[in-house]
């Protein structure tokens, strides 16, 4: 139950007295989030839980609490949700942002000091979605606000079609343009197993052609399906790694070509906080087929 103050004499309801119990349990009234939310003095002794689609905050202020108060945050939603500090300090020696089921404890040791406790979360798998699209007739698409709280980033799409020949489709991070994907590509014809394509090595383009949508000349590939994977992504010291895959039909050629396979790096040391799908050529635009998506991953 929220934190109260009681007087000599008081007798308290069942109701409140079950209230107490689960708040000394590590549990007590929880109220549900949408949206990021600024933490309040009624929170104290209660669970506040977010749940929302898209990154969230929640924002720590000073003289709402006092010594020893706690609140305990869970996050239920698919969007990193991240406690932040606002005009109070939060000290932790884990992070302070949340993933999907992960949830832990502010204890306030001052008006204007607390200490965060992350618990363990919930067991499973090592990859948590951090969002999903289903891509209808769109030059760009952006994955943006990505949390800093995994060690790598797994994109992930299928059923990817042009709209019209001669267009391309590239990807970017950070939409930096500049020449720094040094990548090497390489291609091979499904129906003969006949090369279609040199390998390419160190090569500093302004994207990395990792989509499978780059038309040449005029075919148009449908069906695309792929991944890429970016190692060390929130590193504000280091150059990143990516590897990646993809595999489409020609419909000009009548063929699929497969095992086209992409390595490289994104020499910046900027924290990647968005992937950038866009347009390098034409006027096309591309799309989901029915019961396929674009997903986006973070690997614990």
């Amino acid at each position: 139950m929220a934190k109260q103050t009681f007087t000599t004499g008081q007798v308290l309801t069942a109701a409140q007295m079950t209230s107490l119990q689960q708040t000394a349990m590590g549990g007590g009234a929880a109220t549900a989030k949408t949206a990021s939310y600024v933490l309040v003095a009624a929170d104290a002794g209660t669970t506040v839980a977010m749940n929302a689609a898209g990154a969230t905050t929640i924002t720590v202020n000073t003289s709402l609490f006092a010594a020893g108060d706690t609140v305990y945050i869970q996050n239920l939603g698919a969007g990193v949700s991240t406690i932040t500090a606002g005009t109070a300090t939060v000290d932790t020696s884990a992070t302070l942002a949340l993933a999907q089921y992960e949830g832990g404890q502010l204890y306030f040791t001052s008006t204007s000091a607390s200490i965060f406790v992350k618990g363990a979360g919930a067991a499973g798998g090592g990859m948590t979605l951090i969002s999903q699209t289903v891509a209808s007739a769109v030059s760009s698409l952006t994955f943006g606000s990505i949390s800093g709280s995994y060690k790598q980033l797994l994109l992930i799409w299928s059923g990817i079609r042009h709209s019209a020949t001669g267009s391309g489709f590239d990807i970017r991070l950070n939409n930096n343009s500049g020449s720094v994907y040094p990548v090497q590509l390489t291609g091979f014809l499904g129906a003969t197993g006949t090369t279609v394509g040199d390998i390419y090595t160190s090569i500093s383009g302004t994207a990395f052609r990792s989509f499978g949508l780059n038309a040449n000349g005029g075919d148009l590939r449908l069906d695309v399906g792929g991944f890429l994977l970016i190692d060390n992504y929130a590193s504000s010291t280091k150059a990143k790694s990516f590897n990646g895959a993809w595999n489409f039909f020609d419909n000009t050629s009548g063929n699929w070509r497969t095992s086209n396979s992409v390595t490289g790096i994104f020499n910046s040391t900027t924290a990647v906080t968005s992937i950038d799908i866009f347009r390098t050529a034409g006027t096309a635009t591309f799309s989901n087929t029915g019961d396929t998506t674009i997903r986006l991953y973070g690997v614990a």
